[in-house]
């Protein structure tokens, strides 16, 4: 037996993205056009001689169905605009896949070949700005100055070496960033740049979902940059 594969699904394939779920439409019971003429006619072929059905009434039901045949066009054609826009995204995102994405965060990943990098959210001017670095048992194994700085996004890099240069292995860090504003040290919110492995379809929400390199799967709505 021969199975004949879905078209629709090989556009998600043919770029190594997961399809998102189907509904099975199989045992659909939707009143269609032909159907409500057939009860229609039925109705008008059986009907009361002596007290036929009122012209009024009549049109009543004909403007009824098609009010309700014109709302199921629209349905149908709107179903038709979300997949083209659905198959539209898949191809955007595939082109995510081994690009780098900033993210709201204060954990990166270290692999073996390279460090972290991203950047520390200023609210105000910020003097002895300055980031640590921790690793996944809460350890601290780098301290690294900016300085003073004024609003904006401060970007910072980490080659992975510890204090005495020695690259501190694969894995997650947590980057926590302070400096002192208004005589005050508080801790500023940061950013991180992370790898994208694969790309998600059709989630709870139909949503886009990243998977990224060391970090597990982020909401594409969530990413504040790319590249």
């Amino acid at each position: 037996m021969t199975i004949i594969s879905n078209p629709t699904d090989n556009i998600y394939t043919d770029i190594g993205i997961n399809p998102p779920p189907t509904e099975d439409t199989s045992a659909s019971q939707e009143l269609g056009q032909s159907d409500f003429l057939m009860l229609l006619t039925t109705q008008l072929a059986n009907q009361d001689p002596l007290s036929p059905t009122d012209s009024k009434e009549f049109i009543s039901q004909m403007t009824q169905f098609s009010s309700v045949d014109s709302l199921q066009t629209l349905v149908t054609k709107f179903d038709d605009l979300s997949t083209s826009l659905t198959s539209n995204q898949a191809l955007q995102a595939s082109s995510l896949v081994g690009r780098q994405v900033l993210i709201p965060s204060a954990v990166g990943y270290v692999p073996n070949d390279t460090g972290m990098s991203g950047q520390i959210n200023v609210p105000s001017a910020t003097n002895n700005l300055r980031f640590e670095i921790r690793d996944a048992a809460g350890q601290l194994v780098r301290r690294i100055d900016v300085g003073d700085r004024d609003a904006g996004d401060i970007e910072f890099y980490w080659d992975g070496n510890n204090e005495e240069g020695e690259f501190v292995g694969e894995g997650q860090y947590e980057v926590a960033a302070f400096g002192n504003v208004n005589g005050k040290t508080e801790q500023l919110p940061t950013s991180i740049r992370a790898q994208v492995q694969s790309v998600n379809l059709g989630g709870s929400d139909g949503g886009i979902f990243l998977n990224l390199t060391g970090l597990g799967q982020i909401n594409f709505n969530d990413v504040k940059a790319v590249g």
